[in-house]
């Protein structure tokens, strides 16, 4: 303020020099001299006092609320707030009062993103129903930027064949339910890793299991029938790795019924007692709000990535066991699986069958297999895993993916065999979509096309296209139809391979594929690229292949800065700032020169 006051003293000074000394100090001027005065000068000067009042206003009127001027940002929300991760509980020690409104908005409007809704940064309805409902108890990680859905904790286990131990058990089931369920909760972990879980009875254990009331001695209370639900810990020592559940829940197995089912609770944190944090999709497992009973659970594909970064794919990704089948009473070493077969095919070879980006990853498919990874470099690195031990519900005779793509909207991925296609959420099939797939005619193909031989984006106009032989259509996403004039002849496409096997974009550019071959599309001349084709060694990484990304020319599409939470468009009380800051310099300089 000291800075202010001697602003404001040198611009009194400055403003009244004319008639007579100012505040800054100064001599009577002469009427020659007011002959100087000219206007521009008194705009310039007029300006810059504008600009400080707004520069003020902003900073004292909207920067510096304090959040106790309005009963949103008071009582249970604040403790909720702080309680997971969104404000630092020390400034909830000092008090409510103590606290900036921007900053509490800020915080809700984490919250808001966390749970998926509008972030308002207001505490709408919305809001408050999503804070009364149940969750888990471990803190929502709100810094940092997450490059998938899904969060690592900062601490894994640097052993995979991991212990735990039931310390107790609660009255609401009998003790043989929960030990199988238990053991069901772990083995969604198992499943999709190389990591095995095994029950003992009287030592100490990786992770330590009892269902506890209130105050419990580790820190962190339960809160009696409601909000919380249960908490686990991190890998590491001591507590690390230890469940605890709210004893004070209502108990259930597979109902629907009034209570909490302890399999989808445990499974959930198991997931944090193995290093993954809370993730903002509301359809993944670790998702911090409780989803209740869901029959035929599968562990969702965000959940599936999460934990496999951690721990890698394992040697085999086996088909799920049904919760519901028994389970034996003993506490003896669950079953090691051994490991499967390698795949009797060579994808240095080609003859790929698809290949999609999903989820920001590469996928091959050939034959019954497929192997993925970011960087299609690198994408031999592991075994590969069977379609239908990924996929859940796809039919026995589906043999292999003929073509596939994800929706460039809802994400939603859609897989083609035959003359059927089916569309999946993560590694699920779709709400209301049949199991043995749709006719493709409802897309608007022919009755008589029998395949999809490739389907993809054209780097172009970001279009889709479906190709079957010597034809191609043009998608239109909106309405899940072809578009009209369609099919064209794949002969538009000059020295492209007639049919091909199957083609992808990447990077934003176009690629073809043919037996062992590759080919780059350039778009503005409509033909292959010079020097083209190359092996699909040069794809994969086989040998001393030079990467992918170095074969194109063209760089990675410049993502919009309004998408950039920290960019200056995204905070217009920023840009304002900014602005202002702009405009007192401008005239500083101004009135210096003048």
């Amino acid at each position: 303020m000291e800075t202010e006051r001697e602003m404001y003293t040198q611009i009194a000074g400055v403003c009244h020099c004319c008639h007579y000394t100012g505040a800054a100090g100064g001599r009577v001027r002469t009427g020659a001299h007011r002959n100087d005065y000219t206007p521009r000068r008194l705009a310039m000067k007029t300006l810059f006092i504008i600009a400080i009042y707004i520069e003020l206003f902003v900073t004292n009127c909207v920067i510096g609320m304090p959040a106790s001027g309005g009963s949103q940002f008071e009582g249970d929300a604040v403790k909720y707030l702080a309680e997971f991760g969104y404000i630092s509980e020390s400034q909830v020690e000092k008090g409510a009062q103590s606290l900036m409104a921007v900053d509490l908005s800020e915080a809700i409007k984490k919250l808001q993103r966390m749970g998926g809704i509008p972030p308002t940064g207001v505490l709408d309805m919305r809001t408050q129903e999503l804070m009364h409902k149940p969750r888990c108890g471990v803190k929502d990680p709100v810094e940092g930027t997450r490059k998938k859905r899904y969060v690592l904790a900062p601490s894994k286990w640097d052993h995979k064949d991991l212990t735990y131990r039931i310390e107790n058990y609660t009255p609401d089931l009998p003790w043989q339910e929960v030990r199988r369920v238990l053991a069901d909760a772990f083995k969604v972990w198992s499943d999709v890793t190389d990591l095995t879980f095994t029950e003992v009875m009287n030592t100490e254990a990786d992770i330590m299991i009892k269902f506890a009331s209130r105050y419990h001695k580790d820190g962190y209370p339960f809160d009696g029938k409601g909000l919380i639900l249960a908490h686990a810990f991190f890998p590491g020592k001591d507590k690390g790795g230890d469940t605890h559940f709210d004893e004070d829940e209502k108990w259930t197995i597979n109902s629907k019924e009034e209570g909490v089912d302890l399999f989808m609770v445990a499974a959930h944190e198991f997931g944090h007692a193995l290093g993954l944090s809370h993730s903002n999709e509301p359809k993944a497992l670790m998702y911090p709000w409780y989803q209740g009973y869901i029959p035929d659970f599968r562990l969702p594909y965000d959940d599936t990535l999460g934990i496999q970064v951690i721990y890698g794919k394992g040697d085999a990704t086996l088909p799920p066991r049904d919760r519901t089948t028994s389970r034996p009473d003993t506490g003896g070493e669950q079953n090691t699986l051994a490991p499967p077969r390698k795949a009797p095919i060579d994808p240095c070879k080609g003859n790929f069958n698809a290949i999609a980006v999903i989820r920001s990853e590469v996928f091959v498919f050939i034959e019954k297999y497929f192997w993925r990874s970011p960087d299609p470099k690198t994408i031999l690195s592991s075994e590969p895993t069977v379609i239908h031990n990924f996929w859940y519900n796809l039919p026995e005779d589906v043999e292999t993916i003929d073509a596939a793509f994800e929706h460039p909207t809802n994400r939603r991925i859609y897989f083609f065999y035959g003359n059927r296609y089916w569309i999946y959420d993560g590694n699920n099939l779709s709400n209301g979509h049949p199991r043995n797939g749709k006719p493709i005619t409802d897309f608007g193909i022919p009755k008589d096309i029998q395949k999809i031989d490739a389907v993809f984006v054209w780097g172009f106009n970001q279009r889709i296209y479906l190709v079957s032989n010597d034809m191609y259509w043009k998608f239109k996403v909106a309405d899940e139809y072809i578009e009209p004039d369609y099919p064209r002849d794949m002969g538009i496409w000059k020295n492209v391979p007639i049919p091909i096997d199957t083609a992808f974009n990447f990077h934003g550019d176009t690629y073809f594929f043919k037996g062992e071959n590759m080919y780059k599309f350039y778009d503005m001349k409509m033909k292959v690229a010079l020097n083209w084709p190359k092996p699909v060694t040069s794809f994969l990484g086989c040998g001393d292949s030079i990467r992918l990304r170095n074969l194109g020319s063209s760089p990675q599409r410049i993502a919009d800065r309004s998408s950039n939470p920290n960019s200056a468009s995204a905070h217009p009380a920023l840009a304002t700032s900014l602005l202002l800051l702009s405009l007192l310099c401008i005239v500083k300089q101004m009135l210096n020169t003048c």
